[in-house]
């Protein structure tokens, strides 16, 4: 288990939680707008 290996995973890791995280803050402003401003849909 080498180094490089391991800062690969790393990299990865921190990329699927910021785009996880991307989408979960878009989807919380859909859904707000979608509650609160009907026109928009």
């Amino acid at each position: 288990y080498s180094q490089l290996t391991f800062t690969t995973n790393y990299l990865l890791s921190l990329r699927l939680i910021t785009l996880a995280s991307k989408d979960l803050i878009y989807y919380q402003l859909t859904t707000y707008n979608l509650d609160y401003n009907p026109i928009y849909y």
